[in-house]
């Protein structure tokens, strides 16, 4: 390998170190409960669109947030989630994030924030 290329080589190691070390967000997630998952279908130029809903509980704020679009014959529209079970959740701006048992994000876009009575 010549000279060139190992600068290179080690450069994008570097880049790629400091990428996975400084990059990742640290987020302060909350234990909530999963009140709800559900289906929110739309039709639109004769094609039905379906998205996951979820309804979470952290604290006295109920938050209900619309998650990625969703298959017609997906399974589980939970992603593992469990309703009824604690979740870890936080909100990032518009975003609910909630961490599923695999321990990878779902990101859903707030629809309704609401205080419980």
């Amino acid at each position: 390998m010549g000279p060139m290329r190992k600068v290179l080589a080690l450069a994008a190691l570097a880049f790629l170190c400091a990428t996975i070390c400084f990059g990742a967000t640290k987020r302060d997630f909350q234990t909530g409960k999963l009140l709800s998952v559900t289906v929110d279908e739309r039709l639109g130029e004769g094609t039905t669109f379906r998205w996951a809903v979820f309804t979470v509980q952290i604290g006295d704020l109920v938050i209900t947030a619309r998650g990625e679009r969703v298959r017609r014959f997906t399974g589980d529209m939970g992603q593992g989630l469990i309703v009824g079970d604690p979740v870890q959740a936080v909100v990032d701006g518009g975003d609910l994030i909630l961490l599923k048992p695999d321990h990878k994000e779902l990101k859903a876009k707030i629809t309704k924030r609401e205080r419980t009575q």
